[in-house]
């Protein structure tokens, strides 16, 4: 998987080094952009039983630098690409993780006696998105994307009774194990002017095959750039 995140690492940087030559002169102001991407994770594959809720919500925050394609006048391609932070989340009601540290990871129903009000998994990564924007009349865009992200944080947060005392606690449970280092998601946007709107699917499994449930989010929300 290092090997592909790195090929990929090379091919942005090689169509950013070709497209530079096309690019004419603009202040870095123009060159780059700083936003937020709110959105909602949608899970496949959740294991039987499992209750995921409709509302995942999360938000990534990434700048990139923007590349004309063609001349000034006449180019409507733009190609960004740059870094920025995320994560994905999946809140339930009637499961949580047994053990974040075991070989195998479990979603495991709430047992008799025991009263819980969510089991919350965030997974945080840094990402490497890379978009191709194409100008449309009016201040209208469209675009197709790629990301490649690197988990770098992950913690399960349990909500409610531990035992038959009925006392409701909140206990973290930090560095959940065999996860997939890394994810490759494309995607595709709509949007005017500063807003989009877009859809995600991340490629790879949120677990290591034969290690956990085959968890694949797709994500739907918004980007604003205001800057």
């Amino acid at each position: 998987m290092k090997k592909f995140s790195l090929g990929f690492l090379l091919i942005f940087l090689f169509a950013t080094a070709q497209m530079s030559a096309q690019v004419s002169a603009t202040t870095v102001k123009q060159k780059i952009n700083v936003g937020v991407d709110v959105f909602t994770d949608v899970w496949m594959n959740v294991p039987s039983g499992m209750t995921v809720r409709t509302l995942n919500p999360s938000a990534n925050v990434f700048a990139t630098y923007n590349i004309l394609v063609g001349a000034k006048k006449t180019g409507n391609t733009v190609f960004s690409i740059g870094l920025g932070i995320g994560s994905h989340v999946l809140s339930s009601k009637t499961n949580f993780i047994k053990d974040v540290k075991a070989d195998t990871i479990s979603f495991i129903p709430v047992p008799s006696g025991i009263s819980m009000k969510k089991s919350k998994m965030t997974i945080t990564s840094l990402e490497v998105p890379a978009v191709l924007n194409f100008k449309l009349k009016h201040g209208w865009h469209a675009g197709i994307g790629f990301k490649i992200s690197m988990v770098i944080n992950s913690k399960e947060a349990y909500t409610g009774t531990l035992s038959s005392d009925r006392i409701t606690r909140q206990v973290k449970n930090k560095g959940i194990y065999q996860l997939n280092s890394t994810g490759y998601t494309p995607s595709i946007r709509f949007g005017y002017k500063s807003f989009d709107v877009f859809a995600a699917y991340q490629l790879i499994s949120t677990f290591r095959t034969g290690h956990g449930p085959a968890l694949h989010p797709i994500s739907i929300g918004i980007s604003i750039t205001p800057f």
